[in-house]
Order: C-alpha cells, then structure tokens, then sequence
C-alpha cells in the first residue's frame, strides 16, 4: 500500500512550475533546430536527447531526496574519477579530451556531469554545517569547486569550468556568506588572470584579443579568427526587431553561423524571432531561473533549499554566458544552453538537475540536520 502512495504523493507535492516552464524552452528548443535545420527535416535526433533528459530526469526524482543525500560524496568521487580517466583515456578531438567513447556511438562528458557533483557537494556541506562566519569555512567548499576546475581546464574545456565558479560564489551567498568574506574569492582570480596568459592555449589567447578589438577586426580577420563573432553579431543585428521569420535568418540559411545548433544558437533566435522574440525567449528561460530560486526560499531543510537553488543557478549561469558569448560580451568559449542547444550529456545533467529539485523539493520526510533547527 505504501509503495502505491509514493507515486501520488510525488506528485502531489512537487513544484510542477519547474516542470511546466521546462517543457515550453524544451518544445522552442526543437522549434529551433527544426528551423536549423532548414525547416524541412524534423529534428529527430534533437528530440531523442530530450527523451534521454526526461528518462534522466525521472531516474534522479524517483532515487529520491535522501539517496542523493547520502551517495552525494560518492557520487562526486566517480566525478572526479572519469574527470582523471577522460585525461588519459578519452577521445581527442580538436587538441582537446573531453568525451569517454561509449557503446552505440554514444559519447559521455565527465565535465558536464561534474557540474552535478559539484552542485550536490556543495549542497551537502553547506546544508550540514552552521552558517558560515568565518572565511575559514568557505576553504573546504572552494577545494570542492577548485579540484574539479583544474581537472576540467586541462582538458581543455574554459567554458564548462567557468560555470564552476559563480556556482560556487552563488552556493555560498545562500549559505550566508557577506560580500566581505566573499570577494576574495573574485579579486583574488582576478589578481592572477596576467599569470594565466602563461599556461593558456595560442587559440584561447587568440580568441581574447579578437573579442578585445572586436569592433577594429580587418576583413582577413573576420573570416578568420573573428569569424564566429563577427557573424554572430551579424546575425542578431539582422534580426531587427521583428525578426526575418523561422527559417528565413540569412546567417541560418546560408550556413554562415557556425556552430548555431549548439554554442551559438542564440544569434538564430534572434535573428529569426528578433529583439521582441529574443526579449520573450529570455524571459521564458529567465522564470525558469526566477522558478527555482524562489521555490527554494519556501523549503526550511537546508539540503533541499540548496539543491533547489542550485538547480537555478545552473541554468542562469548558463544562460548568461551562453548570451554573453554571442553578443562579444565576454571572450569566446564553447558552452551550449540547456534544453535548447544539441548536446547529449549536457541534455541529460539539465533532466537530472531538474528531477532531482522535484524530489527534493517534493521530500517531506525530515533529513536531520542542525541547520534546520538552528534556522
């Protein structure tokens, strides 16, 4: 009778506006890359790593809150073992090894699933322990964050360990950390980003100095090493403010936008759908952040409010930078946007975050802890 009631009870008391919200950026997602790819082919593969994302989704909810809990160590430990394993052993594809080759042609990225372990790390000593008062407590938590930073920078992957770090800031500020103790952990990085211009790749430092004179690029240039962001840019000045109309983007069809079915599908966006269209896609995927950090308030066990943060936190961080990349904010690096973007261990992690905030949001069961009494 008891394993009857979970079921409902399940779904009774999870946050089904997560879910909701989810689903329409899933459904624009594929609206988008059918429109990629040219209007006339249905983007089954597309749609089978949604389904792989749902069916990873439903595996984290129904393991449960407290199995999460408890296997949180373990789990970042296999973490940050494929991390060591992928350096060694993966694939290598463009000077890079990020991908573990698995059977039926299916390929893993440890890195993106670290972003999970880290999240429910930091989640777990947070929730376990007192607020934080000194900045001694924040240096276990930083080791947390910084071990698998390393791993994923000498891969290289700079997009993907740069989500590690407001992750990190993000976690602790809900854990109560001031912006006193806390902005060392930005000045200090920044104090040694002129030492780092000794160990980066010739493509990366050639990447910065592109996006530092993107608006004095020569035309060599911009068919050259500027070529992703000169035509990105191009592509949403394009849009206007209506947009050229699905399948219709110039930069779309024409095939000039490289990479637009992954790192740079935002510039088809707005390009197609315009600054009206871009505004209301940002909008859309910004409730779901909105979603996720406000649920979170309403939970008083300090594990689920963390992991439910968390959750929207991965997301937001993903988004801005994504954005930010395409629009010659920041330096290009390759990070796709989550249930929008084509990418399969990156579409699976965006299901599991999101069925693991429903199960922990849907736990009532207390998971002991003396933050929940403390608070």
């Amino acid at each position: 009778m008891i394993q009857l009631k979970r079921p409902w009870m399940f779904l009774r008391r999870s946050d089904w506006n997560l879910v909701m919200i989810a689903m329409l950026i899933a459904a624009f997602g594929i609206w988008t890359q059918w429109s990629i790819a040219g209007g006339d082919q249905f983007p089954e593969g597309h749609v089978i790593r949604l389904g792989i994302a749902a069916i990873g989704g439903c595996f984290a909810a129904a393991l449960g809150a407290r199995r999460w809990r408890s296997s949180t160590w373990i789990f970042y430990g296999v973490c940050l073992a494929l991390l060591v394993y992928v350096l060694f052993a993966g694939r290598a594809t463009n000077n890079a090894r990020r991908w573990i080759d698995l059977f039926g042609g299916f390929k893993l990225q440890p890195s993106e699933l670290t972003k999970l372990g880290v999240m429910l790390a930091l989640a777990r000593w947070f929730g376990d322990r007192k607020r934080p008062e000194r900045m001694a407590d924040f240096v276990m938590p930083a080791v947390i964050t910084a071990v698998p930073f390393g791993f994923i920078l000498l891969q290289p992957d700079l997009g993907t360990s740069l989500t590690l770090a407001p992750l990190f800031l993000g976690m602790a500020w809900i854990a109560g950390g001031s912006w006193k103790q806390l902005k060392w952990f930005v000045l200090v990085p920044l104090v040694c980003i002129p030492f780092a211009f000794f160990v980066v790749k010739d493509y990366q430092l050639e990447r910065i100095d592109v996006w530092w004179r993107q608006a004095e690029l020569s035309k060599e240039e911009k068919v050259d090493a500027g070529y992703h962001l000169w035509h990105s840019k191009l592509a949403v000045g394009t849009g206007g403010t209506w947009g050229t109309g699905w399948a219709q983007g110039p930069e779309n069809r024409l095939d000039r936008l490289p990479e637009r079915h992954n790192d740079f599908i935002f510039p088809v966006i707005a390009e197609e759908h315009g600054f009206v269209g871009a505004s209301a896609f940002l909008l859309l995927y910004s409730s779901l952040v909105l979603a996720a950090l406000g649920a979170a308030r309403r939970y008083r066990e300090p594990f689920t409010r963390f992991v439910v943060a968390g959750t929207g936190l991965h997301f937001g961080i993903h988004l801005w930078l994504n954005v930010a990349v395409t629009l010659g904010v920041v330096p290009a690096t390759g990070l796709p946007m989550p249930m929008v973007s084509w990418g399969g261990t990156s579409m699976l992690v965006s299901g599991m975050f999101l069925g693991l905030a429903l199960a922990a949001g849907a736990s009532r069961e207390p998971v002991f802890s003396n933050r929940a009494f403390e608070e």
